[in-house]
């Protein structure tokens, strides 16, 4: 007796109801909530990066504080090349043992910054405050020798930024400098025509 296999019945396929008046007007409002929390996100990073920027440029401009990019890897490990220290000045008398200070090396126009070792006090013709330094990657002390420090302030590394100094190194060259100012400016310009077109 012949067997007859009837094909396996597939379900009807579901269509979804068409969403509804109310329906729509909440997909909107969270499409518009989630637009404007986009924009004021970029908002307040721009007004932080702006404030950011002119705290550092008014604070290096009075003498607050200035910041100088590492170079070199004679600071390692706790200072890398590319990290960005960040100074500030203190009286020569506070100066301690232990503390990176930023200076000139003798005979050389470039700045340094590596750590005190010792300080010695000097009468008569060389008469100041005298320091050794060194950097934590060496272990002697700076082929210079001793350094006498010139006025009274000194200025001292009070914190570091890691990696940025790249950034910042790259952004002094022509061509990049161009583009960043040029994105910035298209920014502005982006959010200053979205506020007339929403008006």
């Amino acid at each position: 007796m012949t067997s007859i296999t009837f094909p396996a019945m597939q379900p009807a396929a579901t269509v979804s109801p068409a969403p509804t008046r109310i329906q729509r007007r909440k997909i909107a409002r969270r499409r518009a909530l989630r637009s404007r929390s986009v924009h004021w996100t970029a908002n307040l990073i721009l007004v932080v990066a702006c404030s950011m920027t002119a705290i550092a440029t008014v604070g290096s401009i009075a003498g607050w504080w200035r910041a100088e990019t590492v170079l070199s890897g004679s600071m390692r490990p706790g200072i890398q090349p590319g990290d960005v220290e960040i100074l500030q000045t203190e009286p020569v008398s506070s100066l301690r043992v232990g503390q990176i200070i930023a200076f000139h090396p003798p005979k050389d126009r470039f700045t340094i910054s590596h750590r005190v070792i010792a300080i010695h006090q000097r009468t008569g013709t060389h008469a100041g405050t005298w320091i050794t330094t060194r950097g934590d990657a060496n272990n002697v002390p700076d082929p210079w020798g001793s350094v006498r420090l010139l006025g009274h302030t000194v200025w001292v590394v009070k914190g570091v930024v890691p990696g940025v100094g790249f950034l910042s190194v790259w952004a002094r060259e022509v061509i990049p400098h161009l583009a960043l100012i040029v994105a910035i400016v298209l920014l502005i310009s982006v959010m200053a025509l979205e506020v007339i077109w929403r008006q």
